[in-house]
């Protein structure tokens, strides 16, 4: 393998959010929002002693951990120095929490760890707080050594390793649970005593000249979305109904900025519009890089112009020809979907093979596990109502079909928006298409055939 070859199979990493160099605002080929404005200008229409409650979801792998970083690094470097300047804390819970066994309590214990972590790494903050102070004393016994117990106190500053200790702790993990749950309200309300004492400090920061000072913080807790049940999609839309639905009012007792994400099933699910009610915000969903035309199929010019550009960055010094023969490239935009992970999964593969510039061969090798992948993962009952959706003029997914939520996790269906047409309700509302891989899978093809064949008098 090259050094360059090498170089650019790193760049791609399907699973690092995009650094500041590779960042590439998608939002026009998306036809939404970028978060980042979007969230700015409601966290500036907050009034003051009222805090945001902004949600965020959409496909796997789409891009919201690195619009969550680009929103992070514009909360703490405005662009301008008069503009309002947030200190931003952005909690990956899956550094905390079991994807598979995660309770509220853990949510709020990893919040409130996360928080003190950051203070102290980023701003040199030590918050002294007795109430958490004594409650993880009181736990270490559940993920800490005789040898480390011995050691004394716990300090709030210092917890984030050895909470992090329980995620890989079934049973402790549980124990843990039992002595906070008792204590829901109290924890609560101290760990809103945590946030004050948070701002306190945060005026107290001696900025550089030139720099506007904090005037609060925010919370973004990223894959919160992940979170669900092993034992199948009912069990896991149940326990994101309990989390976001029936744990809602503890989730907005929290007196601060927060943004959290919310796993699309449950937004399009029955109870998807109860969020807004919930927490005072439409979940915005963050869609595909749209590089077809609604019903034609046609490519879409400025979407598979936005990939490039994306991969632009990656790729520098090389360009675009230098690393890939044209057809080769478009293929794999194309077969995307628009899809960000499966294409950064696709140009590692073709990394794998041959030498600079790929060919079209490498690009067909590239999908190859992809096409394995989804040839023996999709249930038989998928098949047809994969190919009454390709075939259906409006290209909608019935609300609260469960296949179809599943289809919309798994890829096999992908979501966009901007339709055509200039009907605003039409521009704003999302449409849905059989991933380009599985239209071109012989059982979607014979699938299509039947269907067309009954479909005739």
């Amino acid at each position: 393998m090259s050094d360059d070859s090498k170089r650019i199979y790193n760049a791609c990493d399907p699973f690092a959010p995009a650094t500041a160099a590779y960042y590439h605002d998608c939002s026009e080929a998306r036809g939404s929002s970028a978060l980042t404005p979007q969230f700015q200008r409601h966290l500036a229409q907050t009034k003051e002693g009222t805090y945001l409650r902004f949600l965020l979801s959409g496909h796997i792998g789409c891009g919201k951990s690195s619009e969550l970083a680009q929103l992070k690094d514009a909360l703490d470097s405005p662009s301008q120095p008069s503009d309002t300047r947030y200190f931003p804390v952005l909690l990956n819970v899956s550094d905390y929490l079991d994807d598979y066994d995660a309770d509220i309590t853990d949510i709020l214990l990893a919040i409130v760890t996360e928080l003190a972590a950051t203070l102290r790494d980023k701003l040199g903050i030590e918050l002294k707080d007795s109430y958490f102070t004594n409650r993880f004393n009181q736990i270490k016994e559940f993920f800490l050594s005789d040898v480390e117990i011995s050691k004394g106190e716990l300090p709030l500053l210092g917890a984030k390793v050895e909470i992090q200790r329980l995620k890989q702790d079934t049973t402790n993990r549980q124990k843990v649970r039992e002595a906070l749950r008792p204590h829901m309200t109290t924890m609560l309300t101290e760990i809103n005593t945590v946030f004050d004492a948070t701002r306190l400090e945060l005026q107290k920061v001696k900025v550089k000249t030139g720099e506007p000072p904090y005037k609060d913080f925010v919370l973004l807790l990223d894959n919160l979305e992940k979170l669900e049940r092993i034992e199948g999609p009912k069990a896991s839309l149940d326990f994101q109904r309990d989390l976001f639905l029936g744990h809602a009012q503890k989730l907005r007792a929290l007196q601060a900025h927060v943004l959290y994400t919310v796993p699309l099933p449950l937004v399009f699910s029955e109870d998807g519009a109860q969020l807004r009610q919930h927490y005072g915000s439409e979940p915005v969903v963050l869609p595909m890089i749209k590089v077809m035309m609604r019903g034609t199929r046609a490519p879409y010019g400025p979407g598979l112009a936005c990939l490039r550009q994306l991969l632009e960055k990656r790729f520098h010094p090389l360009t675009l020809e230098e690393v890939f023969e044209s057809e080769a490239l478009d293929f794999l935009l194309t077969y995307s979907g628009g899809h960000v992970r499966d294409l950064m999964f696709f140009i590692k593969e073709a990394c794998t093979y041959g030498t600079f510039p790929l060919s079209l061969r490498v690009a067909h090798q590239a999908i190859g596990p992809t096409v394995r992948s989804y040839s023996t993962s999709i249930p038989e009952p998928h098949w047809e109502k994969l190919a009454k959706l390709d075939r259906s003029s409006d290209q909608k997914i019935p609300v609260g079909d469960n296949d179809y939520l599943v289809m919309l996790k798994n890829l096999s269906v992908l979501e966009y928006i901007n339709g055509g047409g200039e009907d605003t309700f039409d521009l704003a509302a999302p449409w849905y298409a059989v991933n380009p891989i599985v239209r071109e899978m012989r059982k979607f093809k014979d699938t299509v055939n039947r269907l067309t064949q009954v479909s005739v008098p």
